[in-house]
């Protein structure tokens, strides 16, 4: 081969490297945050006694009107699982309307439903949990784990806990499809897109991140996310009523609904893994929320962290007013509720919120069978009813 050729060869294979280099520009291990302002919970939340029980009933007349306002919600869904719970004063749940319009089944008292994205918390507070007993670290890149993923030397836990890691999310891919797919291939989906910008500059909801923790968490402990969150949050909270939902496994969850047709592809519900397949009642959420602000699950001063440098949450995935933390979102809504520490979640045929409104002290979760309204209408109506309760009383 001639001389000239070499050089001919060598100057084309530059050219392309500098086209590709100038496509997906090198990232830095200390990069440089340009993405949607930042927010923490204000400190005033944290003055709150979040160590106050909520167990007994709330009042008879409370009770009424926060059954009220269920049954208005009614006639907008099949079905809704509801609860409020106030520290020092009680709690109450219901589960009313029907698990299945064709054919009709009524929802049972205990009935879950699926969570979605609530499930995020879930899945960070064990994830915090193994940082406090000092088995991972948040600034552990996940290279060790997934070293063919973009910018895996790059990428720490706390990226994927925060959504700032740049990696496309595997449900917004056509090719993810209804049937279920296991961790490995939804995984594989989101890592097979180029990435959406350099880890730590940027925020974009993705829920291959949270796939991917789940992987982290099973192989930190030696046994299957489902094993790991009933042995560190289920049995020690006694929430009865959650499960992760497996593929092929009949379970007695609602049916999902959209536009009031019943949704035909359970096993989908199984495919978000980490990132949102658990199943629960309005009730466990609610119990779920307190032992976590009250200290039960985390540090109080890790739970602090979780609501700190929150993006507003932008793009396809958003949240409207709401920010994002370490699994929690931070919600802003002036005409309602106010301020509220939560997450939010939609599923093919559900959609839930979970959350604490400081103005009002109480906690409050609503879980709707019907992809086309959402829980946040529920939430706020519910606030509404003890807000009128209040003045009344």
């Amino acid at each position: 081969m001639s001389l000239l050729k070499i050089s001919a060869g060598a100057l084309l294979a530059a050219s392309l490297s500098l086209d590709i280099a100038h496509a997906q520009p090198a990232c830095s291990a200390s990069p440089v945050y340009t993405g949607p302002p930042m927010r923490s919970a204000p400190e005033a939340v944290w003055q709150k006694d979040f160590g106050r029980p909520i167990d007994g009933e709330l009042p008879a007349e409370l009770q009424a009107a926060l059954s009220g306002a269920l049954d208005k919600m009614l006639p907008h869904v099949p079905a809704a699982s509801v609860a409020v719970a106030i520290p020092g004063e009680g709690f109450w749940s219901a589960t009313r309307g029907l698990a299945r319009k064709e054919p009709p089944t009524p929802a049972g008292p205990d009935q879950p439903f699926q969570m979605a994205s609530t499930g995020k918390t879930f899945t960070a507070a064990v994830v915090l949990q193994l940082v406090e007993d000092k088995r991972l670290k948040l600034d552990d890149t996940i290279d060790q784990w997934f070293p063919d993923a973009p910018n895996a030397r790059l990428i720490t836990i706390e990226q994927l806990l925060r959504h700032t890691n740049g990696l496309a999310s595997f449900n917004a891919l056509p090719s993810l499809g209804t049937k279920y797919r296991p961790p490995a291939d939804i995984i594989a989906l989101g890592t097979s897109q180029p990435p959406q910008f350099c880890p730590g500059t940027n925020w974009r909801y993705t829920n291959t991140g949270y796939a991917m923790l789940g992987v982290i968490v099973e192989k930190t402990e030696g046994m299957p996310l489902a094993d790991v969150l009933a042995k560190r949050l289920l049995k020690p909270l006694s929430l009865t009523h959650t499960v992760m939902r497996k593929p092929g496994v009949e379970l007695p969850v609602a049916t999902g609904h959209a536009a009031g047709r019943p949704v035909e592809a359970p096993d989908q519900y199984a495919t978000p893994y980490a990132a949102g397949a658990l199943a629960s009642t309005a009730g466990d959420l609610v119990h779920f929320w307190h032992a976590l602000l009250s200290g039960k699950v985390l540090p109080e001063d890790t739970v602090h962290r979780m609501f700190t440098r929150m993006p507003a949450m932008l793009g396809p995935y958003a949240g409207g007013n709401s920010s994002y933390g370490m699994g929690v979102q931070l919600y802003d809504v002036p005409d309602g509720p106010g301020l509220m520490l939560g997450h939010s979640g939609g599923i093919e045929g559900f959609t839930t919120v979970v959350a604490y409104v400081p103005a009002d002290d109480l906690y409050v979760a609503v879980s709707f069978n019907e992809k086309n309204v959402p829980a946040e209408a529920g939430l706020w109506a519910l606030v509404r009813a003890v807000r009128a309760y209040r003045v009344v009383r």
